[in-house]
């Protein structure tokens, strides 16, 4: 949303020093009724552009992006239809004719901007099909109006509309692969630091807005130093994807699993007290996740925060306490989780009964 408010700042900013410059080209193309008019519109017009372009502190959200968007698509559609009735019956020299014609290429002007737009298909005929219906509903009150002329553009406009659909739906898939590549750790294919910090911002902010819990799950992985060592990295590697795998596996398709550092990993449980995070722990202590090269079990030393029962108001703290709990794991014994002083999950312990 941040992009496209973005680009229709830029753009609008273009058409707003754009349109108002034009007045020169009509004052030597149009008698001076016409020409006024025009200059009043192109004022208008280009305040609102300016309107859209000023860098006012918006929030980037769905409704502000595609709001915005469409006032300025609108406009030019809507600014030649309002100047059709002014050339009716007007007798034009051939630089006037030319200019008029370039008046009537307004509407194809707006279908071939949508290609800068990375929308949806949805997006692009929302977008698309008002200014196609102005077009044709502007070429048809046209004084030059004649059926062959008219259908001929209409199928340009057609054209045109569909290839501006194609270039941003194809944008927008290129920034959506751009964004997963830079979001998404190569190997484990779970969320970087940088990109799960965003994101547990977010579901912490929720959280705290709707008063519901949130749990953070840290795991290392026991010993993992000791797998590149003795087997090398491509099995570290190994072992690192085996592990989000399994992990995946048991975890609801909200939850979110990031990869804090090398073998580091934090889970991120909205709705989920500590309880519902005993729960989950407990499962995984159960049968951990996966086998080491040597076949032992892959054990993680595990440290669990929760927002409400914690009592804290930053997502940044709670990873902390989440992160300084999994050290308490790891200096008692490691292959354990610690929720809190006194409150431990080892192998061996009943989670379930806990948890009732």
């Amino acid at each position: 949303m941040t992009y496209i408010i973005g680009r229709v700042q830029l753009v609008a900013f273009a058409f707003a020093i754009f349109i108002p410059l034009w007045s020169v080209i009509d004052y030597f193309t149009f008698p001076w009724p016409q020409w006024a008019v025009l200059t009043g519109m192109r004022a208008c017009s280009s305040a609102m552009l300016f309107a859209l372009a000023w860098p006012w502190k918006i929030e980037a959200s769905p409704r502000n992006a595609f709001g915005m968007t469409a006032l300025m698509l609108m406009g030019p559609p809507i600014f030649y239809l309002a100047s059709l009735p002014l050339f009716a019956g007007l007798e034009l020299d051939t630089l006037g004719e030319i200019s008029l014609s370039l008046y009537g290429l307004l509407p194809y002007i707006v279908l071939a901007g949508l290609s800068v737009f990375p929308l949806t298909i949805v997006e692009c005929i929302l977008f698309g099909i008002p200014v196609l219906a102005l077009t044709a509903f502007g070429g048809y009150m046209s004084d030059t109006f004649t059926w062959a002329s008219y259908i001929g553009n209409l199928w340009l406009a057609l054209v045109i509309f569909g290839v501006s659909m194609f270039a941003g739906v194809s944008s927008l898939r290129y920034m959506i692969a751009l964004v997963s590549r830079a979001s998404l750790d190569p190997l484990t294919n779970t969320y970087t630091r940088r990109s799960g910090s965003e994101i547990i911002d977010m579901q912490f902010r929720v959280s705290a807005r709707q008063d519901a819990p949130f749990a953070i799950v840290f795991f290392d992985l026991d010993h993992f130093k000791s797998i590149n060592d003795s087997y090398g990295h491509d099995e570290g590697d190994k072992t690192l994807v085996m592990f989000t795998q399994n992990l995946r596996d048991l975890l609801r398709g909200s939850d979110t699993i990031v990869r804090w550092g090398g073998e580091e990993f934090l889970v991120a449980l909205p709705n989920t007290d500590v309880r519902g995070a005993r729960l989950v722990v407990g499962r995984i202590i159960e049968k951990w996740l996966g086998t080491r090269p040597d076949g032992t079990a892959l054990t993680a030393s595990i440290g669990v925060a929760e927002r409400k029962v914690d009592s804290l108001v930053d997502w940044s703290d709670l990873v902390e306490l989440a992160d300084k709990r999994m050290y308490v794991a790891k200096e008692t014994g490691r292959k354990r989780a610690v929720f809190g002083e006194n409150d431990v999950l080892a192998e061996g312990d009943s989670y379930e009964l806990e948890t009732a």
